[in-house]
């Protein structure tokens, strides 16, 4: 049943109600069978991953500068785009990890599909806030890890990064397109600290593009990285929620206090206010259930112990703002859950399936993409696109096997 949640001023008091249920997906075929190019031999991989990956392109021009930050909130709109016969009316493509090898491009509307880039085990794949440009990790030299970018093409590779770590996670995007903020460790399994790289001056790194690390805390438990709108601070988990200042490396002590169930979790900054939303982890003594909690709190001025708004019980997994900021997109356990920043209201717009959806919203905001097994073998994931109101699911891919991961979506 599709639940709709009305969210109270602060509370975030999610309410249920009834809407006709969600059409049975439609099989849509796709024009490239991944497996077929990211299982090939070993050493066309090797060779093709030895063009894309490891190449050494031009630095981007002093003179590159990021599309325009997002306009204000829009207005939100009252229906989605109908779907047609064909497929679903969605455009710009949909990214992805495939099968851990792999970085997989895939038409909104399902009519293309194809790798971009092969080999160099990319992962923690994001997309830059204008749509331009991707970010992920992937194997540097020796037994290194590192970042890099990329177009949307793939024709165009550039490492980021030049720590020469074995373990490096969770690019993240200034909200402005300039920098990446990432978490690394010398060892696969010693303790971490964050770094800052900017995206101009990459192929002089780190002096050119003034890498550097920005906290002392040696810690094994950072997690969730995200940028305030200004691009001052960068917050993160450490158990409690902790922040940095990107231009004099200063940490401030903890900014909340742990519930004891857990960490706070899945930080998630506006683009554009003040605002830092984030999951409290907390639990019901009743049925010994534990997950997060939607919390947020106003970053305008930042001190230790920062008065926190707490909202019901979600038991919510992971959370994550569109570009623009109008729509906030929530994994819990059960569904799917899309709520307008300017009306309060959450749809789900997702039920239950065998995998982690993995959610991406459409640059319209009139879609969401996720991953679910498929119709003809619900052991292989597939990706699928439902309509805002969750009304409409097409399946959009149909994979003979292989993994998919870190769904983003970018625009025309």
């Amino acid at each position: 049943m599709i639940r709709i949640g009305v969210l109270a001023t602060l509370l975030f008091a999610f309410v249920a109600a009834c809407q006709p249920q969600p059409t049975t997906p439609q099989a849509l075929p796709t024009q490239i069978d991944l497996n077929a190019i990211s299982t090939s031999t070993a050493a066309a991989v090797t060779a093709q991953a030895a063009t894309q990956i490891a190449r050494t392109p031009p630095t981007l021009p002093p003179t590159w500068t990021p599309s325009p930050p997002p306009t204000p909130l829009p207005t939100e709109t009252t229906a989605p785009t109908v779907a047609t016969s064909q497929g679903i009316n969605a455009q710009g493509t949909i990214y992805f990890i495939f099968n851990g090898d792999s970085i997989a491009a895939l038409a909104g509307d399902g009519s293309s599909e194809q790798l971009i880039l092969v080999g160099g085990a990319p992962a923690d794949l994001s997309l830059s806030p204008d749509g331009s440009l991707l970010a992920y990790v992937a194997d540097g030299s020796g037994s290194a890890r590192e970042v890099f970018i990329a177009n949307r093409d793939g024709s165009y590779v550039q490492q980021v990064s030049c720590l020469g770590f074995s373990r490096v996670l969770q690019p993240t995007w200034s909200h402005d397109g300039r920098m990446l903020a990432f978490l690394a460790s010398q060892t696969p399994a010693g303790p971490m600290d964050v770094y800052v790289a900017g995206i101009v001056g990459s192929g002089q790194c780190p002096t050119g593009n003034s890498q550097r690390q920005l906290t002392q805390l040696a810690s094994q438990n950072l997690r969730d990285l995200t940028w305030s709108a200004d691009g001052e601070w960068v917050f993160f988990s450490n158990g409690p929620v902790l922040v940095v200042n990107v231009s004099t490396g200063e940490t401030l002590p903890p900014l909340t206090m742990t519930t004891g169930y857990g960490p706070d979790f899945s930080l998630a900054h506006h683009p554009l206010t003040d605002e830092l939303f984030y999951l409290k982890t907390d639990g019901d003594l009743e049925t010994g259930r534990v997950g997060g909690r939607l919390a947020q709190m106003n970053t305008a001025e930042i001190s230790p112990n920062m008065r926190e708004f707490r909202g019901a019980q979600l038991f919510a997994e992971q959370i994550e703002w569109n570009a623009d900021g109008s729509y906030l997109l929530i994994t819990t356990p059960d569904s799917v859950l899309l709520m307008g920043k300017e009306s309060g209201t959450s749809i789900e717009v997702v039920e239950p399936g065998q995998f982690p959806p993995q959610p991406a919203i459409s640059p319209d905001a009139e879609f969401v993409a996720y991953v679910r097994g498929g119709l003809e073998n619900p052991a292989v994931p597939q990706v699928y696109v439902v309509d805002r109101l969750g009304e409409a699911s097409v399946q959009l891919t149909r994979h003979q096997e292989g993994s998919i991961d870190d769904l983003v979506w970018a625009p025309s």
